[in-house]
């Protein structure tokens, strides 16, 4: 019973993760329609299409093409930083697994282990302990999705006339 109490609440923040993650995609979608002179049609054409990665991509291509203020600069800089922060982290919660684990004195609970490219091992290295940036606790997985809502707040500040 206790394992499908920690497992029903990973799930639950994971969906939250999704829900927040969705929302930083949204929003930088929205930033470069208040930015840019394209239709919001023809930009979300062009968005639709990419993955996360490549999404932050063309939101900086159109940032810096349309251009920001001087005022608004450093914010914009903070933006590109955390989403490049973000990227790894994203990829390794929506490309993993669940499992569970007691690890450094630790009682069982669940673990996302995200899938780590060109490396079949991933999961026999975390059933040996070993936890690099593709292991995720409850408790960080909730950080991430903290983030996102940070990142949010600052594309919405970005959005404001000024």
């Amino acid at each position: 019973m206790r394992a499908k109490v920690g497992i029903a609440r990973m799930n639950k923040a994971l969906g939250e993760f999704l829900t927040e993650s969705g929302r930083v995609e949204f929003k930088m979608l929205l930033l470069v329609d208040r930015i840019s002179d394209a239709g919001l049609e023809h930009l979300f054409d062009e968005h639709s299409k990419e993955s996360f990665g490549n999404k932050i991509k063309w939101f900086k291509k159109w940032c810096d093409f349309s251009g920001v203020s001087d005022k608004k600069k450093p914010l914009f800089q903070k933006v590109y930083w955390k989403i490049d922060d973000l990227l790894p982290k994203r990829n390794f919660l929506v490309h993993g697994e669940t499992w569970e684990g007691a690890f450094k004195g630790q009682p069982m609970q669940p673990y996302r282990v995200g899938v780590i490219k060109d490396n079949l091992e991933y999961l026999d290295e975390f059933d040996r302990g070993k936890h690099g940036e593709n292991v995720f606790s409850l408790q960080q997985v909730k950080d991430v999705s903290a983030e996102c809502r940070d990142i949010c707040a600052n594309l919405d500040a970005l959005m404001k006339p000024g």
